[in-house]
């Protein structure tokens, strides 16, 4: 059976989201302009357009019971995201939140790796590049990567955080945060003025240092206790394809799997609460679950 699919934007990513769906089988896609009637008969719909636009986008379909791809973040205000998941509960669509690190499979390996190294002591993570945005802060933008690994690790979201503008200007084009998972310090450093692009999460445990960096030819790279380097393996598949591979399964066999909503919520609010504390000069705010 042909899957009739819905995109909703069609930027740098939205592009690249069509073009790895048309190299699944039995797919078909339909695109949605800004303002235009949605077709009928859609069995999903991607919603890939400006982070600001996400809530307003995709609630229609979600309150019709149509199961909803959301690209990170899923909302950029607490408020648009408990809605989303309060409007999931009532019509029972499925909700796909786009965390792309989630799948990818270096990450994957390295999350089995962290089970033999003992406790995490401190978690680093950078996200540069110089790509601003128009439509939400650098926060918004890169700290739904890092948060989501985060959350994949611990299972929870943090405690608290503090965040500091390092750019001088009040559009925040660079950013520090420290957020507190139980006894592990969190830091990420997330910036638009770099003309050097990264995207690494250095994770420091008691039995060793794990290096997942996206943009190294060898993504992994693990430091024992002892000094010796090695790279432990990972398969090759591109993460969007397992990420998109995994939202159609959800589409097909109707399944679904809560856990994307409680991420995308808890990464909205951490993130909420970072913007907060940066607002007050990195004064430490609680984040509140819900």
């Amino acid at each position: 059976m042909t899957l009739r699919l819905g995109l909703v934007g069609r930027g740098r990513w939205g592009q690249n989201i069509e073009r790895t769906l048309r190299s699944f089988p039995e797919v078909s896609i339909a695109h949605i302009a800004r303002g235009q009637t949605s077709p009928v008969g859609l069995d999903a719909v991607i919603i890939a357009n400006q982070s600001a636009a996400h809530a307003a986008s995709a609630l229609p379909y979600i309150e019709a019971g149509i199961a909803t791809f959301i690209e990170k973040p899923m909302a950029t205000a607490i408020s648009d995201a408990e809605q989303i998941r309060e409007a999931a509960k009532r019509s029972g669509a499925a909700v796909f939140v786009g965390h792309i690190f989630l799948f990818h499979p270096a990450f994957l390996a390295a999350l089995d790796l962290l089970h033999a190294l003992g406790t995490i002591r401190y978690i680093l993570c950078e996200g540069v590049n110089d790509r601003p945005r128009q439509d939400s802060s650098v926060l918004w933008d890169w700290l739904p990567h890092d948060l989501s690994i985060a959350w994949k690790v611990f299972g929870h979201g943090p405690q608290n955080v503090s965040a500091w503008n390092i750019s001088g200007r009040a559009n925040i084009e660079a950013a520090i945060c420290k957020f507190q998972f139980g006894q592990t310090q969190f830091i990420s450093t997330v910036s638009w003025l770099s003309p050097m692009r990264r995207r690494r999460s250095i994770f420091v445990c008691d039995e060793g240092t794990l290096n997942f960096d996206d943009r190294a030819e060898r993504k992994l790279t693990l430091y024992s206790k002892q000094g010796e380097i090695s790279h432990p393996p990972y398969s090759g598949e591109p993460p969007l394809r397992q990420e998109l591979s995994a939202f159609l399964d959800m589409v097909r066999f109707k399944k679904i799997d809560e856990s994307h909503l409680e991420i995308g919520v808890g990464v909205v609010r951490s993130i909420a609460a970072a913007v907060h504390s940066l607002e007050m000069e990195g004064r430490v705010v609680k984040i509140v679950s819900a």
